[in-house]
């Protein structure tokens, strides 16, 4: 879990997984990352987006992946934005809605 926090107010959250359960799948997870209604627009999600993205870089991890609802749309051009493509479609575990899986390379 990442905390951004500015002028010590927390601004957004990052939850993240290093492994899917899937042994098969090697690339890590973003499983959350949100930012505060009142701090939207100050490209908290972007610098949390891509603070993840090095971390796991650095690690020497090749893509990473997530997942977002298909009824959002702004999360689904938030994250096309930053360079991240449709991989799959399927249905979320805990809730079965409808998800469109991202990937991105970090190799680029």
């Amino acid at each position: 879990m990442l905390l951004a926090r500015a002028e010590g107010r927390l601004v957004a959250v990052a939850i993240t997984r290093g492994r899917h359960p899937d042994p098969a799948q090697t690339d890590p997870w973003i499983g959350l990352l949100m930012v505060h209604a009142d701090a939207r627009r100050a490209r908290y999600g972007r610098r949390l987006a891509a603070y993840v993205e090095t971390g796991f870089r650095a690690e020497g991890r090749t893509g990473l992946r997530l997942a977002v609802l298909e009824n959002n749309p702004k999360a689904l051009a938030f994250w096309t934005s930053l360079g991240y493509e449709e991989i799959a479609r399927r249905r979320d575990l805990a809730h079965g809605r409808p998800c469109v899986v991202m990937r991105k390379s970090l190799t680029a």
